[in-house]
């Protein structure tokens, strides 16, 4: 593992040559930032206005650390805080003491170094001997002053030490997360977490502290996918949680469109990456704990347009066509057989099972835990399973209400704990 301690220490020492004033603080608010112009000067706006009205008497620092914005945001970020709080500009340059190499997610340049900036927002909040860090996105427009009194009141407060994000989205956005991240780590650890991304976070000081101790920011892999990360660690060590309804979250739009299969890799090998850390916790959890919740309800949405249900069959059928040799090696003989029969039921007739999907993703994380293939070829293989889920479950509930949909992932949930001894009985002696 990389020496943290050292690679920890230059965003404060650079942040105090740049604020000489500030020796320490007790809010730490963190702005990741890549070519932002055209939203920041109304989330800057929403933050400041927020800090001032729930924290009139906490000593506050912001900092942008920008990916190499080519349009000025830094300089945009600094005019809109003006005078209202100390702010201090880091880029990927001045950060590359950080020790990680600097490289962007897939999801676009707008996410490149975001990482890093984690890092050393993390770091700061440390350092600083603050009790707690917001981390706000300065590419979405949906922002508001509620943002900063619901992710940073319930630390401030010492009700929770991680706060995740909660969106209103429509039924079938993030549906990795619905059908597999949260079913499943709901399973895994007893607690009720939906891992929403990106938008904004709030942590502890000292859960700050833990984080930096963390061995996956020496996983490039892993990190991608801060959020799993994050929330995962502050479940599997047993820190406060709270989700906070941060209504809908309408961003800038993105610089290009992201492989599925490669987010597919990232966010479930980081869910099984943190299942060979945790097993003790996984294994002996009890059922699932409520999660404190701040902010706007949570409720899913209608849909925002058509949805394409035959693209994702004919991503499941070329994955039988072309994948079954794989599949054999990862899947037991009674999944697989379960499976095979999918490719030849029309689409009015289609559904994947509940219970063979829990299985299946099941049987993938002993897969990945036994290394019976190449990782990455091990998980993207899992694209067009997950492609055949999703279609069963917008072919079930397209013409019914949202709150439908909802009801059928708390079925999933429902179905991947009680077969949770599947997965228990063959981890342990595989």
């Amino acid at each position: 593992m990389m020496a943290t301690q050292d690679r920890a220490d230059a965003p404060w020492q650079q942040i105090r040559a740049q604020l000489p004033q500030v020796e320490r603080a007790d809010i730490v608010v963190g702005l990741p930032s890549f070519n932002n112009a055209e939203t920041v000067k109304p989330v800057i706006q929403a933050v400041t206005t927020g800090l001032r009205h729930a924290f009139p008497s906490s000593s506050i620092v912001l900092i942008n650390q920008d990916a190499g914005s080519q349009d000025g945001t830094p300089e945009l970020i600094k005019g809109a805080v003006e005078e209202q709080f100390p702010i201090a500009l880091l880029t990927r340059a001045a950060s590359g003491t950080s020790g990680m190499e600097s490289f962007p997610r897939l999801s676009g340049a707008s996410s490149a170094g975001r990482e890093e900036a984690f890092h050393s927002f993390l770091s700061a909040t440390r350092d600083a001997g603050a009790t707690a860090c917001a981390v706000i996105d300065p590419a979405v427009r949906a922002v508001t002053p509620d943002w900063i009194a619901w992710l940073l009141s319930p630390i401030i407060e010492s009700r929770a030490e991680y706060v995740a994000p909660l969106f209103l989205r429509p039924r079938y956005e993030g549906s990795l997360t619905n059908t597999l991240v949260y079913p499943l780590n709901r399973a895994l650890y007893g607690t009720a977490m939906r891992y929403h991304a990106g938008g904004g976070c709030g942590i502890s000081g000292p859960l700050a502290g833990l984080y930096l101790e963390q061995k996956f920011w020496d996983e490039r892999a892993v990190r991608s996918s801060m959020e799993v990360c994050l929330t995962t660690v502050a479940i599997g060590e047993g820190r406060g949680l709270c989700q906070a309804g941060l209504g809908e979250k309408l961003g800038q739009a993105p610089a290009g469109a992201e492989d599925v299969s490669t987010v597919v890799a990232e966010t479930v090998g980081t869910v099984f990456y943190f299942m060979e850390r945790y097993q003790d916790v996984w294994e002996s959890r009890p059922q699932v704990q409520p999660v404190l919740h701040t902010g706007i309800p949570y409720r899913p949405q209608p849909d925002r347009g058509p949805i394409n249900v035959d693209r994702m069959l004919r991503g499941f059928r070329q994955g039988l066509r072309d994948l079954l040799p794989i599949w054999e090696i990862i899947l037991s003989p009674e999944t697989l057989s379960g499976v095979l029969p999918l490719g030849l039921i029309e689409k009015e007739d289609f559904q994947f099972p509940a219970q063979l999907w829990a299985q299946t993703v099941y049987d993938f994380a002993l897969a990945y835990h036994e290394k019976v293939l190449h990782r990455e070829h091990l998980l993207k293989s899992l694209t067009p399973l997950y492609l055949g889920q999703m279609a069963s479950l917008v072919l079930r509930t397209l013409h019914q209400k949202p709150e439908d949909v909802e009801a059928c992932i708390e079925e999933l949930c429902d179905t991947f704990a009680r077969m949770k001894p599947y997965l228990v009985e063959r981890w342990r002696f595989s």
